[in-house]
């Protein structure tokens, strides 16, 4: 396992996403790992028929996400994964990592590595994730992929706890 330095972007707010949102949010996220040159191979899917919350693999999972949302299953979490070959833990491997959590404290999420983000148009992605997400607040920032971006996005630890980060916006 090696350390990288991540950089993302959170869009806090409320979701009130429904099928066609999720599926909308869903596409745009493959369309953009494709953009950064990291094919999107795994999800996390959590709420409906969605009980473990265990990665599966696009191939395997994607048909279940759009039927459980035709369905009108509701769902709480969908993260996205680029994930290398071989990988042993997803949390501390991704290349990428995006994500939408509708419980709690919503937020919509971002993840991809420090040397690769001056290929987005931050205020584009901004614009587009603000879509899907009725948003009070944007952040952006840089963190080690060992200090895991999620868990400081879910804001479940005190910022001083977190010894890499640094706020870019």
């Amino acid at each position: 396992m090696r350390d990288k330095l991540m950089t993302s972007i959170v869009l806090y707010g409320s979701i009130e996403a429904r099928e066609k949102d999720i599926w909308d949010w869903y596409q745009y996220s493959l369309r953009l790992n494709e953009a950064l040159g990291y094919p999107s191979t795994h999800l996390g899917i959590i709420g409906g028929s969605f009980k473990s919350g265990k990665l599966t693999t696009i191939q395997r999972t994607e048909a279940k996400l759009k039927k459980a949302l035709e369905n009108g299953d509701r769902i709480e979490t969908v993260s996205i994964y680029s994930l290398p070959d071989g990988f042993t833990q997803a949390a501390f491997e991704f290349n990428t990592f995006i994500s939408m959590y509708k419980s709690r404290s919503p937020f919509i999420m971002v993840s991809v590595p420090s040397a690769d983000f001056g290929k987005l148009d931050k205020g584009e992605i901004i614009r587009n994730l603000g879509n899907f997400i009725t948003c009070g607040e944007v952040e952006v920032f840089e963190l080690s992929i060992l200090e895991c971006p999620l868990i400081y996005a879910s804001k479940v630890n005190q910022e001083s706890d977190f010894k890499s980060l640094k706020k870019i916006d």
